[in-house]
C-alpha cells in the first residue's frame, strides 16, 4: 500500500521533479555561504523578524545580508529589509474526502511570497508582502486556498507611540498567531494560501506579560490579481493575555468573538454570534513536557443558543539517550450537536484552526470529535526529525455529522449513528537542510471506520512532499 501511494506522488507530476532538482541546484550554490547556520532562524510570521542586529559588524554573516539590512541613513535607524519564500507542495491522494464524491488525484501546489520591510526609526514601520499561488495537474474544482494570482498577502503599518512603553499599534492586512500550537487561531501554513485578516491590533509587552487586543475581518480569497477583500459577513475580535508563571511555564487566557452573517448547522441557519473563552497552560519539567488547552463557546445562531466546548491535553516524555526519543500522547475533543429540538446548538466551531494540527489530510476537524494520538518522535541528526503516529477518532455526538477541515460536515454521515470514524497511521520526516532550505514528507493511511463506511466512504491514502526555500 505504502509503495503504491509513494509511487503516485513522486512519479506523477513531471513538473514537480524538475522543480525539486532546480531547488537542489540553488541550494548547492547557497551552501557555500559562511556561518549561515549561526544567524537567527526565520519566523513562521516573517514580519516578526528583526534584522537590526546586522548593524553590529561582528554579527553572524550570511549571503543575504546585502538585502536583509539596507541602511538609508548613517546610523542605520532607517533601513529596508527584503525576503521571500518559494514552496512546492506535491500531493498524491487516493480517496480524498474518504472518496465521497471525489476521485484520486496527484498535483502540485506552488507558493511564491516576497516582502519588504521599511523601518523609519523606532516609532514607525511599514511592511508589505505579495503572494502568488498556483496549482498544477489538479482536477477541478479547485479548493479556495489552492490558487490565486498576485495579491497583497500582508500590508500593514506599525505605530509605536513610545518605544519605552512597549506598545505597538498595527493597522492593515496582517497574520495572527497567539501561541505555537495554533489550535484555534493560525497562519494556515499547510494549505497553499495562508490566512490573512484586515483590521487593527494593539500589542503591549513587558517583563512576563504580553497583551493583544484586535478587531479584524478574514479575507475572501478570489482567483484574480489584487482582488482579495475583507469578508464583510464576518467579524473576528477579542483579546489574548500571555504570562510566564515560572521558568518554562506559560499561561494564555483569551476571549474571542466570531460574528458571521450566513451559517448553517444542519437544519439551523442564520446569523451567528459566537463567543469563545479559553485558557492554555504549557511548560516543561525535564524529561516531561505538557500543553493543556480548554475553551467554552456560547452565543446564538438562528434564534438558538450556542453551548459548545473543546479541549486538548498533549504530553510527552523525552528519553535521555541517542536520537532524543519522545514518547507522546495527545487527547483532543470538540463537542457535537444535533437537531433534536432541545433549542441549542452544540457543534464546536474551531474559528481559524491550524490545518495540519492532526495531519495533512484535511480529514479531521475539531467539530464533533474525540481523538487520541500516541506518537514516537526521534532525531537521528540535529537537522532531521522523524515521527510515527496513530490517530484514533470517534464522534463525540453520534447524532451529529463527521466533519472535514475546517468545519465542513459530510452530510451522508447523518444517516447512521456509528461513533468510530477510523484510525490514521502516519509517518512524517522533516529535514532542515540549512537555514534557508527545508524538506518535509508525510505519508498517511486513513482507515475508514463504521461512521464513514456506512455513509459510502472508503479508506484514504495521502503521500506529500514539501520543498521550501526561504530567504
Amino acid at each position: 500500500m505504502w509503495a503504491g501511494v509513494s509511487a503516485r506522488v513522486f512519479a506523477a507530476p513531471a513538473r514537480a521533479v524538475g522543480l525539486v532538482l532546480l531547488g537542489s541546484a540553488l541550494l548547492a550554490v547557497l551552501q557555500g555561504a559562511a556561518c549561515a547556520e549561526e544567524a537567527p532562524p526565520f519566523s513562521l510570521i516573517r514580519a516578526d523578524e528583526d534584522y537590526r542586529y546586522l548593524r553590529n559588524p561582528g554579527a553572524p554573516r550570511t549571503w543575504e545580508d546585502g538585502f536583509k539590512f539596507i541602511p538609508l541613513d548613517g546610523a542605520g535607524e532607517i533601513f529596508l529589509s527584503f525576503g521571500g519564500e518559494w514552496r512546492e507542495r506535491m500531493e498524491s491522494y487516493a480517496m480524498p474526502k474518504f472518496g465521497i464524491g471525489t476521485r484520486n488525484d496527484s498535483y502540485v501546489l506552488q507558493r511564491v511570497l516576497l516582502h519588504g520591510d521599511l523601518h523609519l526609526g523606532d516609532r514607525l514601520r511599514a511592511f508589505t508582502g505579495l503572494g502568488k499561488h498556483d496549482v498544477f495537474d489538479k482536477d477541478q474544482p479547485y479548493g479556495p486556498t489552492d490558487r490565486g494570482d498576485a495579491d497583497l498577502q500582508v500590508a500593514f503599518v506599525d505605530v509605536i507611540p513610545d518605544p519605552d512603553e512597549h506598545l505597538t499599534v498595527r493597522l492593515g492586512r496582517q497574520e495572527l498567531l497567539f501561541n505555537p500550537t495554533q489550535r484555534f487561531v493560525s497562519v494556515r501554513e499547510g494549505p497553499n494560501i495562508r490566512q490573512s485578516f484586515d483590521g487593527g491590533r494593539a500589542s503591549w509587552k513587558d517583563a512576563g506579560y504580553k497583551i493583544d487586543v484586535f478587531a479584524v475581518r478574514p479575507l475572501v480569497l478570489k482567483p484574480g490579481a489584487f482582488d482579495d477583500a475583507p469578508d464583510h459577513g464576518q467579524r473576528f475580535w477579542g483579546a489574548n493575555v500571555e504570562t510566564s508563571l515560572a521558568q518554562a511555564t506559560v499561561l494564555d487566557v483569551y476571549a474571542f468573538e466570531l460574528d458571521r452573517a450566513r451559517v448553517r448547522y444542519g437544519a439551523i441557519s442564520g446569523t451567528e454570534r459566537r463567543s469563545s473563552l479559553g485558557a492554555r497552560l504549557a511548560g516543561q519539567r525535564s524529561p516531561w513536557d505538557y500543553d493543556l488547552e480548554a475553551l467554552a463557546q456560547f452565543g446564538a445562531v438562528g434564534g438558538r443558543e450556542i453551548h459548545a466546548w473543546a479541549g486538548s491535553l498533549d504530553t510527552g516524555y523525552m528519553l535521555l539517550t541517542d536520537w532524543s526519543p519522545r514518547l507522546g500522547l495527545r487527547f483532543d475533543a470538540g463537542s457535537g450537536g444535533s437537531d433534536a429540538g432541545n433549542g441549542t446548538v452544540g457543534t464546536f466551531q474551531p474559528l481559524f484552526p491550524k490545518g495540519a494540527y492532526f495531519n495533512e489530510t484535511s480529514l479531521t476537524s475539531w467539530s464533533n470529535l474525540l481523538a487520541m494520538r500516541p506518537s514516537l518522535r526521534v532525531q537521528p541528526l540535529k537537522s532531521l526529525t522523524l515521527e510515527a503516529s496513530i490517530l484514533m477518532r470517534w464522534r463525540q455526538n453520534p447524532a451529529d455529522a463527521v466533519y472535514l477541515q475546517p468545519s465542513t460536515p459530510i452530510a451522508s454521515t447523518l444517516n447512521n449513528r456509528a461513533r468510530e470514524i477510523g484510525q490514521a497511521y502516519g509517518l512524517d520526516a522533516a529535514w532542515k537542510v540549512d537555514r534557508n532550505f527545508t524538506l518535509a514528507v508525510e505519508v498517511v493511511h486513513q482507515k475508514a471506520g463504521p461512521a464513514i463506511t456506512r455513509a459510502g466512504g472508503h479508506d484514504s491514502d495521502l503521500a506529500m512532499l514539501i520543498t521550501q526555500f526561504r530567504f
